[in-house]
């Protein structure tokens, strides 16, 4: 019995010993478990996110356009048209996607005189192309190689369209039947002559630019479009024309252009939403103020609209004047002359920023206009007879209307009045149907050719072509119903050029390495202190 007793109390002892031995492995085996967890979390996370944005990046247009002019993006006004759009656009672009830009396209571009290497707008083209499919799953984009039977099945659809390689044919159904626009090689790239060997007898082209966000939008636009927009232009009255790059403008924006050039003009096309009249220099006869005047009245359903353009050069025409002066809008004899110098081009006084009113919500997005020998103008009135006048656009208060024939150097400014003179001046004849729907017509004069015309126009922050094109839709109350957008000219070459070696390693150090790193970093050290704790 004494042995039984001296053993017992050892027993329990080795008991004793064991228990926390078991206890201590099953908390490790808790604290290492949840580490093991937490490190299989993290892991998962990291391989979930990868398979997330590689099916997001092909859903949505995950990129980011690090170039400093955006050369690779396209604007936000052209996105949301682009995300608006419920009809089915195809494109079909007739080229091999994989030999475009490496090659082919160089061969086809010496048709254009295009003798020097453009390869980097060529892939900024395929770049810009491939992102409208990203923003609207109803834009089709196809290749289409110029040697297959597919393309001549295209081509023998389209009898009426020269096309050939590199073009893109947009296509639509609209009303139940299909509109299409063939976009050429002139429309996608701007390119520039350089005339140094002309004296040899040859001249060169290179590509300077891409139009091909406008050029490809403004097609989807027009195929799109249920509204026709149609503008004639004036033209019996005018010596010489400047109206090129307008009209060109206008038709990238679904305008149908026609001219006027009776010089006894008897009437006005009905089908017509507006008329242009630049810089004339004969004077209309009353028989001819009456047709327009008709035109402008549309029988009393109004919705019609007047442009005018002046000119320091053109004479004094009594009877185009006073018409204008019916509609509240006076043009004075003289030139602008700003005293201002840091409004003007240098030793230009006559060349001068004029500015958006606040009155207005078409000048919103207007930065200033840029023009040259202004005709002084003036409303003669606020409201009267069913118009109501004001200025879109107006120079600062430190301008005077000098003499017609001053010179640059001319002394004389401190003789006149000082004053705010508008650039842009609106008339608006509005009423109400009996539908109660409201009608206008407008007239609307600029006080110089050059917002047309002018060397200029192709500076980004000069607002003359955003001016024009503003007005005119408003006449055309597309405003209302379409989109309008003005040419977007691309002149940086490439996200390469913008991007050096040494950032592009910096960026596959930071994503390929340090990133997974850190996570790795991260899950070892939650190990340690779950372990240690």
């Amino acid at each position: 019995m004494e042995e039984n007793k001296n053993l017992t109390p050892e027993i329990k002892s080795d008991k004793n010993s064991v228990k926390p031995k078991k206890l201590k492995n099953q908390a490790f085996l808790r604290k290492g478990g949840f580490s093991i967890a937490i490190i299989a979390i993290v892991l998962t996370a990291v391989v979930v996110l990868n398979v997330l944005m590689s099916v997001l990046g092909a859903r949505f247009n995950l990129e980011f356009d690090m170039t400093s002019q955006k050369v690779n993006s396209m604007s936000e006004e052209n996105i949301e048209f682009l995300k608006s759009l419920e009809n089915e656009i195809n494109i079909t672009f007739c080229a091999d996607e994989e030999t475009y830009a490496g090659g082919y396209m160089a061969y086809y571009a010496q048709q254009y005189g295009v003798s020097e290497d453009a390869t980097k707008y060529y892939e900024q083209t395929l770049k810009l192309i491939d992102k409208y499919t990203d923003y609207n799953k109803k834009i089709k984009l196809k290749y289409v190689d110029i040697q297959s039977t597919e393309f001549s099945a295209i081509t023998s659809q389209y009898l009426n369209e020269t096309i050939g390689y590199g073009d893109i044919i947009v296509t639509a159904k609209s009303g139940g039947n299909e509109k299409h626009r063939v976009i050429g090689f002139e429309d996608i790239y701007q390119i520039s002559q350089d005339d140094t060997y002309a004296s040899y007898g040859y001249t060169m082209s290179t590509v300077t630019g891409n139009n091909l966000e406008t050029a490809l939008t403004s097609a989807i636009a027009y195929v799109t479009s249920t509204k026709t927009k149609k503008m004639g232009i004036i033209t019996g009255h005018s010596k010489v024309l400047y109206t090129q790059d307008f009209e060109e403008m206008l038709i990238e924006n679904n305008y149908e252009i026609s001219q006027i050039d009776d010089t006894l003009i008897t009437s006005i096309p009905d089908e017509l939403d507006v008329i242009l009249i630049t810089n004339p220099t004969i004077d209309f006869l009353a028989e001819e103020i009456d047709v327009i005047s008709e035109f402008l009245d549309n029988d009393g359903k109004l919705d019609k609209g007047l442009m005018f353009f002046a000119d320091t050069d053109s004479p004094d025409l009594p009877v185009l004047y006073d018409f204008l002066r019916q509609w509240g809008i006076s043009v004075n004899d003289g030139v602008l002359f700003e005293t201002n110098t840091s409004n003007h081009m240098s030793e230009d006084p006559m060349t001068m920023g004029s500015y958006g009113t606040t009155k207005d919500e078409i000048t919103e997005d207007i930065n200033f206009c840029l023009t040259g020998y202004n005709v002084p103008l003036e409303a003669e009135f606020e409201a009267e007879n069913g118009i109501t006048v004001s200025a879109l656009v107006a120079t600062p208060e430190s301008v005077v209307a000098a003499p017609k024939d001053t010179k640059p150097d001319w002394t004389g400014a401190s003789n006149y009045e000082q004053k705010s003179y508008p650039t842009v001046i609106q008339a608006v004849k509005e009423d109400y149907n009996d539908d109660n729907e409201l009608m206008a017509s407008y007239v609307v004069a600029f006080s110089s050719i050059e917002f047309l015309h002018s060397p200029y126009l192709s500076q980004a922050a000069v607002s003359n072509k955003d001016m024009t094109l503003k007005v005119a839709e408003r006449i055309v109350r597309a405003d209302e119903t379409g989109v309008k957008f003005v040419t977007k000219q691309i002149t940086s070459e490439s996200y390469a050029e913008q991007v050096t070696e040494a950032s592009s390693r910096i960026v596959l150090v930071i994503f390929m390495i340090l990133i997974p790193l850190l996570f790795i970093g991260a899950a070892i050290f939650i190990f340690i202190i779950r372990r240690n704790a």
